[in-house]
């Protein structure tokens, strides 16, 4: 099989990692170099991933951060671990200091730190990149725009042998696959090892997101306030904000969400916060995380299905949302 080789900020020594991962076998089909800019990262990787069967990313140490959020994005590896200074996807193997490995999506990807273990035998993968068949999930979405595909979006698996993939042009399919622990039990395990006090609204999931954060033990212990329901008049005077308000700037911004997530910051002690808000056809939701040293990230998604489904997928998306905001702070 063939495999691509992606060198993030490593400006130097490239024939020396090359030399080593040859003793996997197979052919290096492409082999590219990329600096530590986010985007041009995430196209590098995932042009190199579509174009091989495999992959190795020879990575900066600094760049763990960018590439779990590229595992996240791209790749739909939402639970992750900590493991010294690295995070790397759910599911991955730690096969040495600095070396890690999974199947995703039916193809190996090999994570190499620049300061990896030297007396490591790359041919330890040779079984990893023996895959001969490929797993396509079927789904109904537009693979060009749609970054993360949902279980219930899949309706049927087929194997093919690699020989047999290149002649199938499936439009509405991509490789799928889901693993690793709860959503929500890596976020509140990331909220538990920064220590992270927490205040949510969620106003917009049905109270699905709230529940499942503080129904887990000792959750309470690190939400320090919360909110599911809140009319005009809770607006009015919980927030100091009227009609007035509501006019200007309406509840379905970002003005909106960092109002609320700085106040609910300032009367609950909490380091951090996150909104969550619905469009008025309910099918777009807004996600705002505030840090408390005024630092935030927003993002606006939407999601189909039945309104059951898609208070899953908002709560989903939130927990996801919030777990790679704290992650950033480097707490």
């Amino acid at each position: 099989m063939n495999y691509s080789v992606v060198f993030l900020d490593i400006p130097y020594s490239h024939e020396f990692y090359l030399d080593q991962i040859k003793k996997v076998g197979g052919v290096c089909s492409t082999a590219i170099s990329c600096t530590n800019d986010f985007k041009s990262m995430k196209t590098t990787i995932e042009f190199a991933f579509n174009n091989s069967n495999g992959m190795f990313i020879i990575h900066a140490k600094s760049l763990w951060h960018k590439l779990q959020k590229i595992m996240l994005t791209s790749f739909e590896r939402p639970s992750l671990f900590k493991d010294e200074a690295f995070i790397i996807a759910s599911g991955f193997k730690k096969y040495a200091n600095g070396i890690f490995a999974d199947i995703v999506y039916s193809k190996p990807i090999v994570f190499v730190n620049e300061e990896f273990d030297e007396n490591f035998d790359f041919s330890t993968f040779k079984s990893l990149f023996g895959i001969n068949y490929q797993t396509i999930g079927i789904f109904e979405g537009n693979i060009n725009t749609q970054s993360t595909i949902f279980t219930d979006e899949v309706y049927t698996y087929i194997k093919l042998d690699n020989n047999q993939v290149l002649p199938y042009d499936i439009d509405k399919s991509k490789i799928f696959t889901y693993n690793g622990q709860s959503v929500f039990s890596a976020l509140l395990d990331t909220i538990k090892k920064t220590s992270i006090k927490l205040a949510i609204v969620d106003l917009s999931t049905n109270a699905f997101f709230l529940s499942k954060i503080i129904s887990q033990a000792n959750a309470k212990d690190y939400v320090t306030l919360y909110i599911d329901t809140c009319s005009i008049h809770t607006l009015n005077y919980i927030f100091g904000i009227d009609e007035k308000y509501i006019e200007k700037f309406g509840c379905f911004s970002e003005t909106f969400a960092k109002d609320t997530s700085s106040f609910l910051l300032q009367i609950s002690n909490a380091d951090c916060a996150i909104s969550i808000i619905n469009s008025k056809d309910f099918h777009k939701f807004l996600f705002l995380a505030y840090y408390k040293d005024n630092s935030f990230e927003f993002s606006i998604k939407e999601f189909s299905g039945s309104l059951n489904t898609i208070y899953q997928k908002a709560a989903l998306y939130a927990a996801l949302f919030l777990r790679q905001f704290i992650l950033s702070r480097n707490l």
